[in-house]
């Protein structure tokens, strides 16, 4: 145990990349779920998964401007730093608009009239027919999609690039 209380991480950077990526990779699952079948709780999914992905995808921007002072210099790092950090900003704006788009449509969902069956007088006495399981609209599914996707796209090609920083190696 002695060794292991020996060292310690000083940058949060590394800890923090990974909690953006499986979020937004997930909340763009949630956006395809959401085109397919219809249905409100994916909407909700991709919205809680793409707000906690933008604030994680921050996080991780700002904790990495720490880490990019300390490792100048090294070759690796100088070849891609700039596209990686490039590729975080471009994450970030495009979860933050995913994170909207997905709150726009949850909104427009509470506004838009629900349609109960109605019973015709006749049928007073017999029992409501219960709704049927509705898809939500498709304008709404299709509009948080791209944006999702683009997000998913971005986060992943931003670790690949954070990954070769660390872990690249010469072919």
């Amino acid at each position: 145990m002695d060794l292991i209380t020996q060292y310690d991480i000083p940058f949060l950077h590394p800890l923090a990349v990974h909690f953006p990526l499986v979020l937004l990779l997930l909340g763009a699952a949630s956006a395809g779920l959401y085109l397919l079948l219809g249905r409100a709780v994916w909407r909700q999914a991709g919205l809680v998964l793409f707000l906690l992905g933008t604030l994680g995808a921050w996080a991780a921007a700002e904790t990495g401007h720490d880490l990019k002072n300390a490792v100048e210099g090294d070759p690796m790092v100088e070849l891609v730093v700039e596209r990686h950090e490039s590729g975080a900003e471009w994450t970030l704006w495009m979860s933050a608009l995913a994170t909207f788009l997905f709150a726009l449509v949850s909104a427009a969902q509470l506004r838009l009239p629900r349609r109960v069956p109605t019973a015709d007088a006749a049928d007073a006495a017999a029992p409501a027919p219960t709704p049927r399981r509705t898809r939500e609209p498709l304008w709404g599914r299709l509009l948080v999609l791209l944006p999702a996707l683009a997000a998913a796209a971005l986060v992943a090609w931003t670790a690949h690039l954070g990954g070769l920083m660390v872990w690249g190696v010469p072919r």
